[in-house]
């Protein structure tokens, strides 16, 4: 990954059907995960509506950010849609959530403002059209208890792509066969994540 190194990588697989009642997974496209960073987030840079809460001072925020992209497609494919999601065990919401990319083409929506679970939505910004794999860097202000513990969860995505074979178009989907576990140090910033390159 240009510029931050690659932390891990995600393999998404397609699931075809084979003679009987059986199934293949064929692995289809790959997300690279750049490394985390964490900073802590002083009262002036929260949101207003953060600010005013009566349990301000009972709350520890930081802000995290985390690089992505999609890995290049075969010949006579083209990406229609990824989504990315970082889930968190215990006591973690987000605050703001949010995302830039490096390819005009692609819109990225995200969720997860007041929940355990960000999602990163990319789609085409024009209908049919597809788009290139891209950079995307993730960024969320987070809170947590007081004094928290290491940071952890799972980080998982799915992709929708078409594939064009003797003139003839197809849309095909791949998935995680699991979700990458993490865990990060949120003073040291020191993590440890599953698929680890």
């Amino acid at each position: 990954m240009p510029g931050t190194g690659t932390a891990a990588v995600l393999d998404l697989f397609v699931e075809e059907p084979v003679l009987g009642n059986d199934s293949r997974f064929l692995r289809e496209a790959r997300v690279a995960f750049g490394h985390p960073t964490v900073a802590s987030v002083g009262d002036d840079e929260l949101p207003e509506s953060a600010r005013r809460r009566p349990d301000l001072r009972n709350r520890h925020f930081f802000a995290l950010h985390l690089p992505f992209e999609l890995e290049e497609l075969r010949s006579g494919q083209r990406y229609v849609g990824a989504l990315v999601r970082m889930a968190f065990d215990g006591d973690v919401r987000g605050v703001t959530v949010s995302c830039t990319t490096s390819e005009k083409a692609v819109e990225v929506r995200t969720f997860g403002v007041g929940r355990s679970e960000l999602r990163f939505v990319l789609s085409p910004r024009q209908d049919g059209s597809g788009f290139a794999p891209s950079a995307q860097l993730t960024t969320a202000v987070l809170e947590t208890s007081l004094d928290p513990a290491p940071l952890t969860g799972t980080v998982d995505a799915e992709v929708a792509f078409t594939h064009r074979q003797f003139g003839i178009t197809t849309r095909r989907e791949a998935a995680a066969e699991r979700p990458l576990r993490f865990s990060l140090d949120l003073v040291n910033g020191a993590y440890a994540i599953d698929g680890a390159g």
